[in-house]
């Protein structure tokens, strides 16, 4: 099926797959940073755990944008 747009089901399909397997590398990435977030710095550097908290954070948002995308191009198949 073509939308008016002309997006296939077939692309939609291709799109949403591309974005959940995004979104996995990005939680992977985001692991490996929360892992460096458990780094014990000996109470130095609170502004790079921060800023690695800061990154943890994004990354998980950015995950969660992923999969919203994909679920909607699902939906709009």
């Amino acid at each position: 099926m073509t939308y008016g747009d002309g997006v296939t089901t077939a692309d939609l399909s291709t799109i949403a797959a591309e974005l959940a397997v995004i979104a996995e590398g990005t939680d992977r990435y985001r692991q490996r940073v929360a892992d460096l977030g458990q780094a014990n710095l000996g109470g130095k550097h609170d502004d790079l755990l921060a800023a690695i908290h800061e990154a943890d954070r994004a990354l998980r948002s950015a995950q969660r944008a992923l999969l919203r995308a994909s679920r909607i191009a699902l939906l709009g198949r």
